[in-house]
């Protein structure tokens, strides 16, 4: 059997990437490829009317066009209630990719963009997450990236706009969650975190793999040009002393 490439070799180039409409079947596909039965079964919908509205992020290895990663910013129905709400998910890395702070990296991207970038964001909007018992992957990249916990929730059938059967336990008929929220507070800290990345670290990641190690460059500059960071920085340093 002919062994299979790596999925991150040493000098690749990786990219977080808005997905376009016309892309939206990569991480869909992606998704229903490798979920661990971990995340709720999103139907393709959800993932076209994402990519259409900038919402839907997917990270790729520019060097082998390999998809490590993905990201969706689903707009939930508030039921005609204010603050609108969005569930941040479908956050998956590739297990062969794991290691690098890929997760990490991809949400505090889609935080920044979507707050700042975006032109999207509403003051009063609550962005959540909610991640099953369990499964601890998730946990480190919601926490570095600003999000806070929030006790637990019970999801249903027919609560959210995907299938969670997958999900549920014999003879139960909810999936419990532990529930996350952004604090809109942490977005200056995002934005000086992602700011260092590419101005001090050059956008460049090392992880050691036992007597070698793995160098890689992420770049997210068609998301959140660095310019921008540059001038976010700038703002903060004015207003609040960074």
């Amino acid at each position: 059997m002919v062994p299979r490439p790596a999925m991150i070799r040493d000098q690749d180039r990786i990219e977080i990437r808005l997905t376009r409409e016309a892309e939206y079947r990569l991480p869909f596909t992606f998704i229903e490829a490798l979920n661990e039965g971990t995340l709720f079964d999103r139907p393709a919908h959800v993932f076209r009317d994402a990519a259409r509205q900038h919402r839907l992020f997917h990270v790729v290895n520019r060097t082998t066009e390999n998809i490590l990663g993905t990201g969706v910013v689903q707009l939930t129905s508030g039921g005609g209630k204010s603050p609108t709400q969005a569930e941040v998910g479908g956050l998956l890395v590739h297990p062969a990719a794991r290691g690098f702070g890929i997760a990490s990296l991809l949400v505090k991207v889609m935080m920044v963009y979507a707050i700042k970038e975006s032109g999207r964001d509403a003051p009063d909007e609550e962005y959540l997450a909610h991640v099953v018992d369990g499964n601890g992957g998730p946990l480190h990249a919601l926490l570095e990236a600003g999000f806070r916990p929030a006790g637990h929730v019970d999801i249903h059938r027919g609560d959210i706009d995907a299938v969670i059967d997958h999900m549920l336990k014999d003879g139960e008929s909810a999936v419990r969650l532990q529930a996350f929220v952004f604090d809109r507070q942490a977005v200056g800290k995002l934005v000086l975190s992602l700011w260092t990345f590419v101005r001090e670290h050059r956008g460049r990641i090392t992880r050691s793999d036992g007597a070698d190690d793995v160098r890689v460059t992420v770049d997210f500059s068609h998301v959140i040009p660095p310019a921008h960071l540059d001038a976010q920085v700038e703002r903060l340093k004015r207003n609040s002393g960074f």
